[in-house]
């Protein structure tokens, strides 16, 4: 646990400790997404033709005090060839980190359902910049 009136201060070069957002929220079109995500390759073409994956549904949220974050929906098909799509629900941070919490569902139908308790299940982001954020706000 860290001291009272201490500040938090991280030695690395990502978007967070360089105060650089993506700023998902600010997305209009899903061929935008891919550009807001940083470190991985979770939204690349080539990651997501190996496998069969497709943005399905995408739409910005807020969870408190926390700056506004974007949820897509991600249909994608792992195996053999012809096995059945399944739908998960994944979220990008405002400095494009992924989160994803390993809760799937069988149709598209039963993501939509779910897609606001899946987000409320959602921990709050770990990344440095979304902890230099909610430093900022508690001040």
């Amino acid at each position: 646990m860290r001291a009272k009136n201490t500040e938090t201060r991280f030695a690395c070069s990502c978007n967070g400790c360089r105060n650089y957002p993506t700023r998902p929220a600010e997305v209009w079109h899903q061929d935008q997404i891919p550009s807001k995500e940083s470190g991985t390759f979770y939204f690349k073409r080539d990651t997501m033709r190996f496998f069969s994956s497709r943005i399905v549904d995408f739409k910005v949220f807020n969870r408190g005090q926390e700056v506004e974050s974007l949820s897509v929906i991600v249909s994608s098909r792992h195996g053999y060839e012809g096995a059945s799509r399944y739908y998960e629900i994944v979220m990008l941070c405002p400095y494009g980190t992924i989160h994803r919490e390993g809760k799937s569902f069988e149709s598209l139908r039963l993501a939509r359902k779910n897609w606001e308790s899946v987000i409320s299940d959602f921990a709050p982001c770990s990344c440095h910049g979304c902890e230099l954020d909610r430093e900022q706000v508690s001040k």
